[in-house]
C-alpha cells in the first residue's frame, strides 16, 4: 500500500485492531484521510484481491480506465468515468426505467 504519512498510522491502526481480534482487515476498516475530506465520495481505498470489495466493484466497473495503462505503466489509480446525456432528446438511462429524469 502506498499512502501520505499520515494514512500510515490509520493503515496500521486496522492491521494491528485486525490482529488483536485475530482476523483480516475488513473492507472499511482503513479509510484515509482524503477519502474521509471528500464530501462527493470521489475515493475508495480498499483491497482489489477482495471480489466483494467496493474498490473491485468500482475498478471492474464498464466505466473505469487507468491513464497510460496501454503502455504497460501498471497504475494503481483507476478513474471512473461520469457520463453524461448532452444531447436532451434521448431520454436518460434512468427516465428509461421510470426512475425520473
Amino acid at each position: 500500500m502506498e499512502k501520505c504519512t499520515y494514512c500510515v498510522q490509520r493503515i496500521n491502526r486496522a492491521r494491528y485492531a485486525a490482529e488483536r481480534e485475530e482476523r483480516p482487515i475488513r473492507d472499511g476498516d482503513i479509510v484515509p484521510a482524503c477519502a474521509q475530506a471528500c464530501p462527493a465520495r470521489a475515493i475508495t481505498f480498499g483491497n482489489i484481491g477482495d471480489e466483494k470489495s467496493a474498490v473491485r466493484q468500482r475498478r471492474t466497473d464498464d466505466r473505469a480506465y487507468s491513464l497510460l495503462a496501454e503502455l504497460g505503466t501498471r497504475p494503481r489509480t483507476t478513474y471512473l468515468a461520469d457520463l453524461t446525456n448532452a444531447n436532451a432528446s434521448i431520454p436518460s438511462a434512468d427516465a428509461a426505467k421510470g426512475h425520473g429524469a
